[in-house]
């Protein structure tokens, strides 16, 4: 089986505010999901709510050493952009998952986590192209 090696750190918050113990759950994980509901200028309505802005989510994210974070609950009053935007000034490696995304995350030794757009969906006709016909009996 071989030598033993690290695996991989994957850490899921619901809709939160930035927490120490987010921080420390997901030190060095290659992959951070964080509420990212509302950008800077909603701060207070963030706390208020118990949310966090994508800034304090990228914040999080730097402090706690993820190698990538994936904003989730972007509120719709946004361009999703412009609140990723916010959130990449702090921590490049952001971004905001779509449907049908994949995000890749081989053992470190293998490389960095990646996002891949639409990857669910691609691999699903993939796997029906592979499928035999069904036969008329």
């Amino acid at each position: 089986m071989g030598e033993p090696r690290s695996g991989r750190k994957l850490v899921i918050t619901g809709d939160t505010a930035p927490c120490e113990m987010t921080r420390v759950a997901a030190h060095a994980a290659e992959l951070l999901v964080h509420d990212g509901t509302f950008a800077t200028e909603e701060a207070e309505r963030a706390a208020e709510t118990g949310h966090s802005t994508a800034r304090q989510a990228a914040a999080l994210a730097a402090e706690a050493e993820v190698r990538m974070l994936a904003l989730v609950h972007v509120s719709s009053r946004y361009n999703v952009s412009a609140v990723l935007e916010e959130a990449r000034g702090v921590f490049p490696n952001a971004f905001a998952p779509r449907d049908f995304d994949l995000v890749e995350v081989p053992f470190p030794e293998r490389g960095e986590p990646k996002l891949v757009e639409g990857g669910a969906k691609v691999r699903s006709e993939l796997r029906a192209e592979a499928e035999p016909a069904p036969t008329a009996e």
